[in-house]
C-alpha cells in the first residue's frame, strides 16, 4: 500500500477507520463532482464549436446543459466541503484527546525539559494538518483523475498534442517535486523557531508579575523581538523559496503554451492533421491540464508534510517518555517511609548523595536546608514525579516502583510551594481531588486550613470564580486553598513543600497546629526554608552538601 511508505501517517489509520461510513459518503460526493467536471469541459467545447460556427441553437442548448451540470458540480463540492470538514474535526478531536491523555501520563521531567511551546504547537497546528490529510488528498486525487481524463481526450483529438503535453507535464512535475522537498526542509526550521518563540511568550504570560515588578519589560521584549524576527525570517525564506520555484513552473508553462501555438499553426494546421475547432477544444482543456501538475505536487506535499507532522505528534507517544508504575494495589498505607542509599543528580551535578532516612507513621516531620540544597528534589522523588533509579524509596517496606498509579497517588499527596488553581469556582477547585465530597467536608477542610472565613467574605463565597491560577486571590489565600485541597484528599502521606512561604506568623502558627492534629492519622513531611519553632515537630532533618542528617529527635 502506497501509504505504508509514509510509516508515520500510516499509524493514524485507526482514527480514520472509525469513520468509514462518512469517508464512503465523502468519496461518492467527490466522484459525482468529478464526473460533472469532466462532462462540463465537453459541454463547453461543444458550446465553443456552436459559437465559432455561428449555430445559435447548438450554442443555446449547450449553454443550458452547462448551467445544469455546473449546478450539480458546485452542489456536490459544497457537500464535499461539509463532509470533509466534519471528518477532519472528528479526527482532530480524537487525536487531541489521545494527546492530552498521553501528556498527562508523560514524565514530569520530560514535560519540564520540552517546554510548553513544544506541546502547544503539536496539539494545534500539527493535529490539524494530520486530521485534514485524508480529505485534502481525496479531493486532490479526484482533480488528478479528472485532468488525466482530459489528457486522454487530447490524445484522441491529436496524439501529437497529447505527447507534447505529456513531456511538458513531466518537466513541470520535476520542478514541483523539488519544490516539495525544499519546502519540507524549510518547514522544519520554521516550526522549530516557532516552538521556541511560543515557549518564551508562554513564559512571559506566566511571569508577567515578576517582569513588571523587576522592571524588565525591555529585556523581555528584546528577547521576544529576536525570537519573533527569527520566526519571520525562517517563514519568509520558506515562502519566498516556495514562490520562486512556483514562478519557474509557471514560466515553463507559458513556454510550453507558446511552443504549442507555433506547432499547431506552423505544422499541424498546414498539414491538415488538425482542425481549428479541435485546436479550440484542446486549448479549452490545456488550462485544466496544467493544473494536474499542481495537483500531483499537492498530493506529494500532503503525504510528505503530513508524514512530517505525524512524526512530530508520535514523538509525544514514545514509551520512554511515559510514567511507569508497578501493579501493586494498596488501599491504605500505614505511612512508614524508608529511604535507602538514594542518590540523584542532573546536568552532571549531584543533588542527593547516598541518602538514608526512616520516618515512622503518624509523625510530623520537617526538612530544612538552604535554597538549592535538594529539598524539593527529594519531594519529587518521594511523589515519583522523578524516577528513583539509584537507591530506593519504600512505603511500608514496598518499593515505590512497585505501586500501581492509583494506589500511589491516593496514598501520597504533594502540595507544591507554588499552588495551582483552575479557572473555576473555589468549591470545584477544592473538590477536584474528591468529586463526591459534600460541601460540609469541603468547609471542614477549609476551616482546618484557616481559609473558610476569608472565602465566606467574598460576595459569592465558595461559588466565587477564580481567574487564571487564582489571580484574584492573595498568595496566602491560594496557598491555604491548596492546603485545604490536600486535607480533603485525605492521603495517608502528605508532603508540604514550603507551605508557610506566603503565610504570616499567625497563619503559620495555625497551620502547624492543624498539622499537629492531622498527624494522628497521617505521616506528614514539611519543607521549610527556615524553622523557628521546633517543638511541634517529631523529627527535624537538614539537607546540606547533598547529605541529610537529623538535628532533632
Amino acid at each position: 500500500m502506497f501509504l505504508k511508505r509514509f510509516k508515520n501517517l500510516y499509524k493514524f489509520k485507526t482514527y480514520y477507520k472509525k469513520y468509514t461510513g462518512l469517508i464512503i459518503v465523502l468519496l461518492c460526493v467527490m466522484v459525482i463532482a468529478s464526473s460533472a467536471g469532466i462532462f462540463l469541459s465537453y459541454l463547453m467545447s461543444e458550446q465553443l464549436i456552436g459559437i465559432t460556427n455561428e449555430i445559435a441553437s447548438i450554442a443555446i442548448k449547450f449553454t443550458l446543459y452547462i448551467l445544469i451540470v455546473v449546478s450539480i458540480h458546485h452542489l456536490n463540492w459544497f457537500l464535499w466541503s461539509k463532509f470533509q470538514f466534519k471528518l477532519s474535526k472528528l479526527v482532530s478531536y480524537d487525536i487531541k484527546q489521545d494527546i492530552i491523555k498521553n501528556f498527562l501520563d508523560t514524565k514530569y521531567s520530560e514535560i519540564k525539559n520540552r517546554g510548553s511551546g513544544y506541546y502547544l504547537e503539536r496539539l494545534n497546528d500539527d493535529v490539524n494538518e494530520v486530521s485534514q490529510f485524508l480529505g485534502n488528498v481525496a479531493g486532490t486525487m479526484v482533480d488528478v483523475f479528472t485532468n488525466i481524463s482530459f489528457l486522454i481526450v487530447i490524445y484522441f483529438l491529436s496524439w501529437q498534442c497529447g505527447l507534447f503535453f505529456t513531456i511538458g507535464i513531466i518537466l513541470l512535475f520535476i520542478i514541483e517535486s523539488i519544490k516539495v522537498k525544499i519546502n519540507l526542509k524549510n518547514l522544519y526550521l520554521a516550526k522549530t523557531s516557532t516552538e521556541e518563540a511560543n515557549s518564551s511568550f508562554d513564559e512571559a504570560i506566566h511571569g508577567i508579575k515578576d517582569i513588571k515588578g523587576f522592571g524588565i519589560k525591555n529585556v523581555v521584549n528584546n528577547k521576544l523581538d529576536i525570537l519573533n524576527e527569527d520566526v519571520v525570517e525562517k517563514n519568509r525564506k520558506k515562502d519566498t523559496t516556495f514562490e520562486l520555484i512556483s514562478r519557474i513552473g509557471t514560466y515553463l508553462q507559458w513556454v510550453v503554451d507558446s511552443i504549442l501555438v507555433f506547432m499547431s499553426m506552423l505544422w499541424l494546421l498546414p498539414a491538415g492533421q488538425i482542425e481549428v475547432a479541435t485546436i479550440l477544444i484542446i486549448f479549452n482543456y490545456k488550462g485544466l491540464m496544467y493544473d494536474t501538475v499542481g495537483f500531483f505536487s499537492k498530493i506529494k506535499g500532503y503525504y510528505v508534510n503530513g508524514d512530517y507532522y505525524a512524526k512530530r505528534i508520535l514523538e509525544m507517544f514514545k514509551i520512554d517518555n511515559r510514567e511507569s508504575f508497578g501493579n501493586k494495589a494498596i488501599s491504605v498505607l500505614k505511612g512508614e517511609i524508608n529511604i535507602k542509599n538514594l542518590s540523584f543528580g542532573y546536568d552532571n551535578k549531584t543533588i542527593l548523595n547516598n541518602i538514608n532516612l526512616q520516618i515512622k507513621p503518624n509523625t510530623l516531620n520537617a526538612i530544612i536546608g538552604s535554597s538549592g540544597s535538594g529539598k524539593s528534589t527529594l519531594f519529587l522523588l518521594l511523589s515519583k514525579l522523578y524516577d528513583v533509579k539509584d537507591g530506593s524509596i519504600l512505603y511500608d517496606d514496598i518499593d515505590i516502583n512497585k505501586f500501581d498509579e492509583v494506589s500511589l497517588r491516593k496514598n501520597v499527596c504533594l502540595v507544591n510551594q507554588e499552588s495551582f488553581l483552575f479557572h473555576d469556582t473555589i468549591l470545584n477547585n477544592i473538590k477536584i481531588v474528591k468529586p463526591d465530597a459534600t460541601n460540609e467536608e469541603v468547609k471542614k477542610a477549609c476551616k482546618l486550613a484557616n481559609v473558610h472565613n476569608e472565602i465566606m467574605s467574598f460576595e459569592n463565597g465558595y461559588t466565587t470564580i477564580l481567574s487564571e491560577n487564582g489571580g484574584n486571590l492573595s498568595g496566602g489565600q491560594r496557598q491555604r486553598i491548596e492546603i485545604a485541597r490536600a486535607i480533603l484528599k485525605d492521603s495517608k502521606i502528605i508532603l508540604f513543600d514550603e507551605p508557610t512561604s506566603a503565610l504570616d506568623a499567625k497563619n503559620q502558627s495555625l497551620l502547624f497546629n492543624t498539622l499537629s492534629s492531622l498527624k494522628k492519622e497521617k505521616t506528614i513531611i514539611v519543607i521549610v526554608h527556615k524553622l523557628n519553632k521546633f517543638d511541634v515537630f517529631d523529627n527535624v532533618f537538614e539537607i546540606k552538601n547533598a547529605n541529610i542528617s537529623k538535628i532533632k529527635n
